[in-house]
């Protein structure tokens, strides 16, 4: 299909390249532009756009842009764009190319100033109904259909939980019995979303959620659970991981293998097998099973030859006998964002929490509050936060943490530096190791794994508190 370049910028003249910032304000430097209406699915969003009186008189409303995008490695494409009439109405037809959770940004009518940015959920035949009262407060644009109500419910539990969450960290006498308690609760909530919101595409994030924080607290229900999960789901995979971990350490290797088997064979995709079929190989390095993970790797890289999974599979061996817990972790020769220098020898006498992620994924962006959280109930001087973005991209990275909070060391690999990804076998992010005082691994934790590492920091921290000299 040929795509035609059109203008992006909301409301201008045609052109077929425009820079204007779409997560930033303008200047940044992001290519941006429109696509041709692209296969997929295809919702509508219709709303209103008001403004205070007390902040503006103006009575026309006329040329308030909203626009839906979507990133495409460092160019933003514009997927749907609307103008609002005098009364600050407008509707407009949003195709994308799959279901999913899409930026939508809200300009002024002179097309220079962005008032807003949230997350919108696009599905198709769901119809949306915008509200933003300008100038934008907190909660000041409201998105309402049977889609976006549910993503609306999963930000609500998530909030609860990490308000709960902070203040049990926050107690000294840290308790990981009532910290399961209130993950369990958590997590049932999580489950329960389905069934207020059947078929949705947040309720469907909030199922495998709901795996992923039951992780290691009960895993005989993650593998009752993860049947449940539908090949139809976006993290099918995510699931297929959790599951058979979970099946590995409460009834054995057998049983993990035979999990992921089931979840092979519901599988639609190759590009889903070649995930549960990394996740075999995982499996085997886990438990440093040497052969059979050369020989599930070896299946992978002719099955699926050409994909990110297949590449992974290349350093198998070197991860079980370079990457295990107890090994020197590979050391980083990094600059951080403000310019710093940064290695890890030079943190040594603390934990380290590394972590890769990509920019603008959406799995790690769900993820920052309740990193966030973690990070505020450590000291800087107890524990150190390493944030490694694997786009060696500068200006999008910016982009991405130009509206989030993102404490700690922030580092961006150089354009040459896939080899600081490949040190630690990083392919696809959000990928976290857990370094010990000492510079040794502690743990490696992929994708959903946040509250094993969570766990693991808590412990690795009373612990040292245990051992410090009185």
């Amino acid at each position: 299909m040929t795509r035609t370049r059109t203008d992006a910028r909301p409301g201008g003249r045609p052109l077929c390249r425009l820079v204007y910032g779409a997560f930033l304000v303008v200047a940044l430097g992001l290519w941006v532009g429109c696509q041709a209406q692209p296969d997929g699915v295809q919702g509508v969003l219709e709303g209103n756009i008001t403004v205070e009186s007390a902040a503006d008189s103006v009575a026309d409303l006329r040329g308030f842009r909203v626009l839906v995008v979507q990133a495409q490695g460092r160019r933003v494409d514009t997927l749907a764009h609307a103008t609002t009439d005098r009364e600050g109405e407008f509707r407009v037809r949003v195709p994308v190319p799959e279901r999913g959770i899409y930026p939508l940004m809200i300009w002024d009518q002179q097309g220079t100033n962005r008032l807003a940015t949230v997350e919108y959920v696009v599905a198709e035949g769901d119809t949306a109904q915008l509200q933003a009262a300008l100038p934008v407060q907190e909660g000041g644009v409201r998105i309402q259909s049977p889609e976006n109500n549910a993503l609306t419910g999963y930000r609500n539990v998530m909030a609860q939980h990490r308000r709960t969450l902070l203040l049990r960290l926050k107690d000294t006498a840290y308790d990981a019995n009532v910290t399961a308690q209130g993950i369990r609760q958590t997590s049932s909530v999580l489950w329960e979303l389905q069934k207020t919101y059947p078929g949705t595409y947040a309720a469907e994030l909030a199922m495998v959620e709901a795996l992923s924080l039951l992780e290691g607290w009960n895993d005989s229900l993650v593998v009752s659970r993860v049947q449940s999960i539908a090949p139809s789901n976006s993290r099918y995979v995510e699931a297929s991981l959790i599951g058979g971990r979970a099946a590995a350490r409460w009834k054995g290797q057998n049983a993990a293998l035979a999990l992921l088997d089931s979840m092979d064979a519901r599988a639609r995709s190759p590009e889903q097998r070649a995930g549960i079929q990394a996740a075999r190989v995982r499996a085997h390095v886990d438990r440093r099973h040497e052969e059979a993970a050369g020989d599930a790797a070896s299946a992978l890289r002719s099955r699926y030859p050409g994909t990110q999974w297949a590449e992974w599979a290349e350093r198998a061996q070197y991860e079980i006998t370079d990457l295990h817990p107890g090994r020197d972790a590979p050391d980083l020769g990094v600059r951080t964002l403000r310019g710093d220098s940064l290695s890890l020898r030079a943190l040594r006498g603390r934990p380290v929490v590394l972590e890769f992620y990509e920019p603008g994924a959406g799995l790690y962006a769900r993820q920052l509050p309740t990193r966030n959280t973690l990070y505020q109930v450590t000291r800087p001087d107890s524990v150190a936060f390493v944030s490694v973005a694997t786009e060696p991209d500068s200006v999008l990275t910016r982009a991405f943490l130009s509206n989030r909070s993102l404490p700690g060391h922030r580092v961006i690999v150089p354009q040459n530096g896939e080899a600081v990804s490949q040190r630690y076998n990083v392919v696809d992010p959000p990928v976290r190791f857990l370094i010990d005082a000492q510079g040794r691994i502690v743990g490696r934790y992929e994708e959903t794994a946040f509250l094993a590492l969570q766990n693991d920091l808590m412990m690795l921290l009373d612990t040292t508190a245990t051992d410090a000299p009185r």
